[in-house]
């Protein structure tokens, strides 16, 4: 800006004194040589005040600037000056334009709109990505997947990572990842709140919270191999801590699945019966034991377990399982 201010006032100096030689005795090799001082600090002042966006090329543009305040003495000067100030600087608003408006087209990763009662299945679902030939069809599978629990939803979207689409594989990792981000940020809260607890039954409590979370991970197919291993560990560990201060029946068949699930099926077996010892129903212990005794291969055990169930409603799967072990 000093630049600018200096250039500026040599310039009119200089024009100042060519303008007085013009006035009184010109001596026009004199004059012509104060105007083309007064014209160089002239154009390297533009040229500085001309907006980076319209700027191209150094030399030609102080070039063109040099001839434009030479060539025309004094005047030239307000109008370059007033072209910079008004017309590139400050340009004028032109609020006549019409904008003409366009919606925005329909997609083919568009989310449709879903029923309250939908009419596809689990099975549909599978079937259209496996087989369906045109991606629309196996895109929209995806899309109707997130409209599903997550205990439903997760096997589809992971049979959807292996389709030769890009964008269907995108759009299934891009699901799984925000339900396992979701996920990921409950547990550093209830963590959190864990560290800022002491008293009782508040910390066991959430400590329960905690160890569903972890499990959850496992339930839903999100943690595998190690990692789910290592969320199974966790959730059984904070599950022990909770039932130290607060024993609930819920709690033992939460650990009695916990332990199933890593392959510990006396213990699973142990906690089982501690929930009935408690005054559980047994129509909520029973299909965990007849799964336990399966696992451990004590047919007999499961078949009497599963025939002391209530008769399950038809189409559910215990029903079903309960068919099979009665014949």
């Amino acid at each position: 800006m000093i630049i600018v201010i200096v250039a500026a006032i040599l310039g009119c100096i200089f024009q100042y004194f060519a303008l007085i030689e013009i006035l009184e005795t010109p001596n026009w090799f004199f004059t012509i040589l104060l105007h083309a001082l007064a014209s160089i600090c002239f154009s390297l002042t533009c040229y500085i005040l001309i907006p980076k966006k319209y700027v191209t090329t150094h030399y030609s543009g102080i070039s063109l600037l040099f001839l434009l305040l030479f060539t025309i003495p004094v005047l030239g000067i307000i109008g370059v000056v007033f072209a910079l100030t008004f017309a590139l600087c400050k340009p004028l608003k032109n609020n006549d334009i019409e904008i003409e408006e366009h919606k925005i087209p329909a997609l083919p990763f568009e989310a449709r709109a879903i029923s309250a009662n939908p009419t596809y299945s689990i099975g549909g679902l599978r079937a259209i990505l496996k087989h369906a030939s045109e991606p629309n069809k196996r895109l929209s599978a995806v899309m109707a997947a997130r409209h599903m629990s997550d205990s439903q939803a997760i096997p589809i979207l992971k049979l959807a990572l292996k389709d030769l689409e890009d964008d269907i594989r995108l759009l299934a990792y891009s699901t799984l990842d925000s339900k396992e981000t979701k996920l990921n940020e409950k547990i550093s809260l209830v963590q959190q709140e864990i560290t800022t607890t002491t008293q009782q039954p508040k910390l066991s409590n959430l400590q329960k919270k905690l160890a569903e979370l972890y499990w959850e991970l496992s339930y839903l197919g999100l943690a595998q191999g190690a990692l789910r291993k290592y969320v199974l560990e966790k959730a059984e560990a904070l599950a022990q801590q909770s039932i130290e201060h607060v024993k609930t029946p819920a709690t033992f068949i939460f650990l009695g699945r916990i332990s199933l699930a890593l392959d510990k099926y006396e213990i699973a077996h142990e906690y089982l019966l501690k929930a009935t010892e408690l005054g559980i129903a047994r129509r909520h212990v029973l299909p965990y034991k007849a799964e336990v005794a399966f696992c451990m291969n004590k047919f007999d055990d499961c078949k009497r377990y599963l025939k002391e169930l209530p008769e399950q409603p038809k189409g559910s799967e215990l029903r079903h399982l309960q068919e099979y072990w009665h014949e």
